[in-house]
């Protein structure tokens, strides 16, 4: 799982709400790699109502349409945050915050699962092991793999983050296949 497509179910909405939609088969991976990542929200304590929610909610997001970048409509953006806020609401959130709060804590808990024990070790241990993987791969463009050492070593320097709670962490865990399974649907690459 790259670093870009852990934040599937926060870019969705936060590029829905900002003109333009991510479509099924455009990678995040394709997004430019000093493209800022979202803001993360506050930490919440999260229900298995919500993880049921965001895995109804985020492919209808996926399909509002978005705004031309180069041509806003502030009528299409209003039409767009209405729906948005009636899906997120029919599928049990209060509100477009509320949602975004409970994306961005089940996406601080998958950054630090190990795909391939299914188990939650942080992301410090998957960005080294991403990294040496990376640097291993005599297939990829050198440029592009620069950039994407560059990438990953930024978000080492930045620090481990705050450690999620452990009842999100054993959650999320025992939604990790059906989550990620939605993530692969929404970028168009299996996980």
């Amino acid at each position: 799982m790259t670093i870009l497509s852990r934040s599937l179910f926060a870019a969705s909405v936060s590029a829905l709400l900002a003109g333009t939609a991510l479509v099924p088969g455009i990678a995040l991976a394709q997004a430019p790699a000093h493209a800022a990542a979202p803001e993360p929200g506050k930490a919440i304590a999260l229900t298995q109502g919500q993880i049921d929610g965001l895995l109804v909610a985020q492919p209808e997001l996926a399909r509002l349409p978005g705004a031309a970048p180069d041509k806003p409509d502030p009528e299409a953006e209003a039409q767009a945050q209405a729906q948005a806020e009636a899906i997120v609401k029919r599928n049990g959130f209060a509100s477009l915050e509320e949602f975004q709060d409970a994306s961005d804590t089940v996406d601080a808990v998958l950054g630090g699962i190990d795909p391939e024990t299914k188990s939650y070790v942080g992301p410090t241990p998957l960005l080294k092991k991403q990294l040496a993987a990376l640097q291993a791969d005599k297939a990829m463009p050198a440029q592009e793999k620069a950039e994407a050492v560059k990438e990953i070593e930024a978000a080492l320097a930045a620090g481990e983050p705050e450690k999620p709670s452990p009842a999100n962490i054993t959650l999320v865990t025992r939604n990790y296949a059906r989550l990620s399974a939605a993530m692969a649907e929404g970028d168009g690459k299996p996980k």
